[in-house]
This record gives C-alpha cells, structure tokens and sequence, in this order.
C-alpha cells in the first residue's frame, strides 16, 4: 500500500538540518493513490480485411488493410499538480527566499510546491483512469512463391501507423498525462513501439543434383541448402530534450510538476542526413523554451532513429550414413555481413542558464559548450546531443553471430 497510514513521508521545511528531531518532525503531506470509479474495461477492436491473387511463377500475393482501435486505456493523472504560471505570481514568492535571493531568476524564490497545491496537505494525489485511447491501422502486402526448380522464396512489407493518447506513445499502463485540457494536443503521438515500415524477405534454396561424379562426390555436392531471412526496419520514434544550466520548471513553465518541451524550428529538417552516428541531429532546428512556456512548444515521439538492417543466414546439408543413421551438418549466421546498425541517440540538448538582468530574463540560452557530438571543429563528444551511442545489442541489433550445429539421427 502507498496510501497512508501504511506509508508515511517525515518532511522538515524551511528549517535546517541540525534542528532535526524525531519527535517533532511533521508527517505529511502524504501522497495518495486513487482509482478511477467509473471502473471501466480496457478495449480493444480488431478488424482486417484482405485480397489474394495468384500470380505467374506459382506466386501467391496478399494484399491486406489491418486495423484495431483501443480505448478506456489506464493512465495516471496527477489531481494535485502545481498549474501553470504559478510561481511566476506575486502572491506566490517566498518573503525569506526574497530576503535572501532578491536578484534570483523569477520562480526561483517560489513557496514550495506543497505549500501551493490545489488539495493542501498532501502531495501528488494519482488517480488511475481509463482514458487513454489508442489505433493501428496497416497495409500489408506479401509475396509468396512455392517450392520451385529448388527455390522458395517470400517477400512481405508493413506500412503502419500506431497512435496513443499518453505521454511515452502507449509504451505501458499508467503512463502520465496531462492534468488540463490539453492532453490530446500534447500527448497524441506515434506510439512507443510505431514502425512505419518493414520489409521482410525470406528464402530457401536447394542446390541442383550435379551429374558428373561418383556416388562419393555427389554426397558432398549435392543437396545444400542456403535459407534465410533479410529484414529492413524504420528506426523507433523518440523526443528530445533539453537542460538549462541553473533552471527548473518553476523558471520555465512556472510550475513545479508541469515540465516545458524543447522548440523546434518551423521547416527545419532535424536529421543532419549525415551518416555521422555522432552527428545525427541536427541542433540548430532546436531552441530552449522561454519562461511562461505551457509546455505545447512540440508533441512526443515525433523523431525516428536510424533504420535498421539485418541479413540472417543458414547453410544445411544432411548426409545418409545408412539407411537409418543420418547426420545433419549446419552453420547458422546471424547478422552475417556484421553490419552496424546505431541506435540510440542522445536526446538532451544542454544550454547554458538564461540571461537575465535582475532576475528577468533578458534573451534565449545559448548551447553549452559540450551540447553537441561532433563539434564544429571536427572534436568528438561522445555524450553530446545527438550522438549514437549504441551498436546493437537489441532488437535486430546484434553483431554477427556464428553457430555450428551438428546432429545425428538414428
């Protein structure tokens, strides 16, 4: 249970640490945990509808729409949060903060968030609801040709779309949303797990029986088998974000709960098309956001990581020792060409704190000097924004791996 009294949270405020003592410590304010009453039932509808054809080449093609719609989706919605612009309201600056930082950024000097909360006396108050939605909709097309003159061969691609209402694109239950009216305008987004496009080809190929050569001979050359599977994949969708040295939401969006987002440049195009994995992103099309931001500056999920590309592979013959013992010889590749496939891009975007004049800010930050990967002077930060910083493991992301297989039958 996390609800109190079986959970309590001892807080000192406005004090110091030597003045602590275990009698007088206040408890609270409590945080809570609460369940949507309504009580409705996560739903999802499925439908599909599809066409086949028969081809030349004994090809068969299927042609399919797929679509499902989820809806009364759990989610987590903060009932006591801080609104917007609080803290930038002069009702709502702390006298000792003041006497002590008269010149500190505007929100610094902010009450603390537990003293401006809607609901005093507690904390966070999360109210688990069924008000997340979500959709799938998808062209599949697939190619299949039957066993013929020793080649099988399949051919399928996806183009998708996934959406999802909450905050992390439907990535799990109980994801964050919005507490005001402008969660679908921020949150609806490509899901967590949306990839536009796949492109699958299977094969399996068996050598011809070769007619020169003796019984001998023919039982090493004859009847290899090379299969395989060759996927391409869009990269996962992502969202940048940003720091700024010496400031905090409550100097951004004047909160101490509601976060802002990073700005992104009207018709600039984020992707540097560089093929540098430590030059990915491009930052100029990005910019801090001002202070009084409603934290709407962009959505979630609205980038794409690099596309993935993998090449599987088996190599199998069976020999006949006698009529009944056989052994089967086989090295299977996975990732064969060893081709790196870079994932995960840094997507913190550091500047440095606002300019100000007196606790007003005065102009937009200007990067950090290590905000980015590859500098413009050519030097590497292998942490800075927008740089790749992972060559498999993952989902289709491995390095090349060998395996030899050898099986006996009797």
């Amino acid at each position: 249970m996390s609800n109190p009294p079986e959970a309590i949270s001892p807080t000192l405020n406005q004090n110091f640490v030597s003045s602590i003592d275990p009698k007088n410590v206040l408890i609270g304010p409590p945080g809570l945990v609460a369940t949507d009453p309504t009580g409705k039932v996560p739903t999802t509808y499925q439908y599909q509808a599809g066409l086949q054809f028969r081809l030349p080449l004994s090809t068969m093609l299927d042609v399919a729409y797929v679509g499902s719609q989820g809806r009364h989706l759990q989610d987590n919605r903060n009932l006591n949060y801080n609104p917007f612009g609080q803290c930038f309201q002069a009702q709502n600056q702390d006298p000792g903060k003041l006497a002590l930082t008269p010149t500190a950024i505007f929100g610094n000097n902010c009450k603390d968030q537990n003293f401006l909360r809607p609901y005093q006396g507690y904390g966070n108050i999360n109210l688990y609801e069924s008000a997340a939605t979500s959709n799938y909709n998808a062209l599949q097309i697939s190619a299949q040709r039957r066993a013929s003159k020793g080649l099988f061969l399949g051919v399928s691609y996806t183009w998708s779309k996934a959406l999802a209402s909450s905050l992390s694109g439907g990535a799990g239950d109980n994801s964050f949303v919005r507490p005001d009216q402008y969660n679908r305008l921020a949150n609806y987004a490509p899901a967590s797990f949306d990839r536009r496009h796949l492109l699958s080809v299977n094969y399996v190929y068996t050598t011809p029986k070769f007619a020169m050569g003796n019984k001998f001979t023919r039982a090493f050359t004859d009847g290899w088998q090379l299969s395989g599977i060759t996927q391409v994949v869009s990269g996962s969708p992502f969202t940048p974000g940003f720091s700024i040295s010496g400031a905090g939401n409550q100097n951004i969006t004047g909160s101490y709960t509601e976060a802002a987002r990073i700005g992104v440049v009207k018709g600039c195009d984020p992707y540097t098309h560089s093929g540098d994995p430590f030059n990915y992103l491009n930052a100029s099309c990005f910019f801090a956001p001002s202070p009084g931001s409603l934290g709407l500056e962009s959505g979630i999920d609205f980038l794409y990581g690099p596309k993935v590309v993998n090449f599987d592979t088996s190599l199998q013959k069976e020999f006949a020792v006698k009529e009944r013992v056989r052994f089967q010889f086989r090295v299977d590749a996975f990732n064969v060409f060893n081709h790196a496939n870079f994932q995960n891009p840094n997507l913190t975007l550091n500047f440095q704190g606002y300019p100000q004049s007196n606790g007003v800010v005065t102009g937009q930050p200007a990067l950090a000097t290590n905000a980015l990967g590859r500098n413009p002077n050519g030097t590497l930060n292998f942490t800075g924004f927008g740089t790749l910083t992972q060559v498999g493991p993952g989902a289709l992301g491995y390095a090349r791996i060998l395996q030899t297989v050898i099986r006996v039958q009797f």
